[in-house]
């Protein structure tokens, strides 16, 4: 009769041929998902890099109009930055004051 191996802890071939795959699945795995993060973040690091590059542009071709504008209205388009001044202090005066500050 052969010896049988009662103690769990005492590793076995067959137990270090299932711990070497289980590792080897777990370092496989680990690069993958590293791999995969790694091309994410790549990824929305160009998408960020062209949304900014698009804001950007829209703020420059907005700018662009107002001045085309004001170049053209100076009278309205002081007229309507003294209008747009007046509304926000009326607005904070009205914060402020509901915050008991006044």
């Amino acid at each position: 009769m052969e010896p049988t191996n009662l103690n769990p802890k005492t590793p076995t071939s067959q137990n270090d041929t299932g711990n070497n795959t289980a590792k080897e699945h777990i370092h496989r795995s680990l690069d993958e998902a590293q791999a995969g993060a790694a091309e994410a973040a790549a990824q929305g690091k160009e998408i960020l890099r062209d949304s900014a590059a698009q804001v950007r542009e829209a703020l420059s071709h907005t700018t662009d109009q107002a001045a085309q504008y004001v170049q053209a209205q100076p009278l309205k388009s002081l007229l309507m930055a003294a209008a747009a001044g007046a509304a926000i202090a009326m607005l904070a005066g009205t914060v402020g004051k509901r915050h008991g500050h006044s």
